[in-house]
């Protein structure tokens, strides 16, 4: 593989992304599942990489919300990635307002108050030395010979979901974690030209109320890229599902992304070469202060 990581890496994307929630409850006497779906399915990403110092922000803006002004939905994320040796760690945070609801026998319903909040991270860990799990993320690797990995996931979440304009209709707060055995393999079919998967599937706990109940996890990753020393480009599909119960209540939690981007790299100026190498030789300072190593 080769790395850019003294590279500064600017990026651009539009994704369709939804965090949707599926329930399964007893309403009147029968089961009624409850679909729950935002509003908003559109956005543009922006993303920034300069070695350790992986960033993104992602939102709707004005000109891609066509009823916006009857519908007042909105959404906000923001994601941060890092990586030590084998170790690669990612935390994000999302937020969705305005969603519509349905059961499977009825027409939707729109709750403008009704919002997701979704707090968390994953901390992977990748075995095979020739495997750059980075080209998969934030392109400052490029994988120049096929290879794959075996990749173990641990991810915690929190996720709340709200209706602001009745709250004791409808309050849900859960804490996930799980584990997610997975295997990520990217082919290069010619040097500027690559395909890359992964799958995972996992266990764990969801945690409501103090009250703790099995979790499923299932994680698939797909992706086509071009690539050269200054430009990329890539399609992208990811996909994660979370399946749990809760108070007898089941509630799968699924995510998907499809996203189009194009990315450039380029030296970084001197002034934010200068002053990243300031700041880590004051972080590692402190460091060797408190820790004496």
């Amino acid at each position: 593989m080769i790395s850019y990581e003294d590279k500064v890496i600017l990026s651009a994307s539009y994704q369709t992304d939804t965090d949707s929630f599926f329930l399964n409850q007893e309403i009147n006497g029968k089961v009624q599942t409850l679909n729950f779906f935002p509003n908003i399915k559109h956005k543009l990403s922006f993303g920034a990489t300069y070695k350790l110092i992986d960033i993104s922000v992602g939102y709707t803006p004005w000109f891609m919300k066509s009823d916006a002004s009857k519908y007042k939905a909105s959404n906000f994320n923001f994601g941060f990635r890092f990586h030590h040796k084998k170790w690669y760690q990612s935390l994000s945070i999302v937020k969705q307002k305005g969603f519509f609801t349905e059961l499977k026998t009825k027409d939707g319903i729109y709750l403008p108050a009704f919002r997701s909040i979704k707090v968390g991270g994953t901390t992977s860990y990748v075995f095979n030395d020739k495997f750059s799990f980075s080209a998969l993320f934030n392109q400052n690797q490029w994988q120049i010979k096929s290879a794959g990995s075996f990749v173990p996931n641990f991810a915690f979440y929190y996720t709340s979901l709200e209706n602001k304009d009745d709250k004791a209709s409808f309050n849900l707060e859960t804490y996930s974690l799980s584990i997610s055995p997975s295997y990520y393999y990217t082919w290069v079919l010619n040097r500027k030209v690559f395909l890359s998967g992964g799958l995972g599937v996992g266990a764990g706990i969801d945690i409501h109320n103090k009250k703790t109940s099995a979790l499923g996890q299932v994680i698939f990753n797909s992706k086509l890229g071009y690539n050269t020393e200054s430009f990329y480009s890539y399609l992208e599909i990811n996909n994660t599902n979370f399946l749990f119960n809760e108070n007898k209540t089941r509630v799968d939690d699924s995510s998907l992304n499809g996203l189009i981007a194009v990315g450039f790299r380029f030296d970084p100026p001197k002034k934010i070469r200068n002053l990243y190498n300031k700041e880590m030789k004051e972080i590692k300072r402190e460091v060797k202060k408190e820790t004496g190593i």
